[in-house]
């Protein structure tokens, strides 16, 4: 460039495209510089749809009372009301158990039930668990144990009886 040209000559000169940053625009250079070249007017028309769409968005935060920063509720996971407690699975001892195909459930199985726990829940019901030397059940009165003819008569809150016809058992919780 010449140290001799004045401010006019300039001028003329990027007007023309005489320069090398408008010959590189003129042959394919940056799209988004030659869109402004021959729209002058968006150089202030599109920071102002920004600023108003900014402006907008926080008008609506404020008027619909949206919260932008989210507290973390740590009681999420937790039981609202009634608590739950889940079983491990039981391994019993295989000295323990009965041969194969016999009824938990029969004459000499149900003497060795134990009752774990009953719980009363808001609707009403109450569930009771009941173990066995094979078997560990969840049961509610009218249920029949498994596939045998012993039915659920009664739970309450320290015991469970089993009828099957004329027989009837009663487990209690043992400390």
């Amino acid at each position: 460039m010449d140290m001799n040209m004045d401010v006019k000559d300039l001028i003329a000169k990027l007007k023309k495209g005489g320069g090398k940053k408008g010959a590189a625009n003129k042959k394919g250079g940056n799209p988004v510089l030659a869109f402004f070249d021959k729209n002058p007017k968006m150089k202030i028309i599109l920071p102002l749809i920004l600023l108003l769409i900014a402006a907008a968005v926080a008008v609506a935060f404020i008027v619909t009372g949206a919260k932008t920063d989210v507290d973390v509720n740590t009681d999420a996971g937790k039981p609202q009301g009634e608590a739950v407690d889940v079983m491990p699975m039981l391994e019993r001892p295989i000295g323990e158990a009965l041969e194969d195909g016999a009824n938990p459930f029969d004459e000499d199985a149900i003497a060795n039930a134990k009752l774990k726990g009953t719980m009363y829940n808001s609707n009403g019901y109450w569930t009771a668990l009941v173990e066995t030397k094979t078997h560990s059940y969840v049961l509610q009165v009218g249920d029949y144990v498994s596939n045998s003819d012993w039915l659920v008569e009664e739970i309450n809150d320290n015991s469970i009886t089993f009828s099957m016809g004329d027989k009837k058992r009663t487990v209690e919780i043992k400390a």
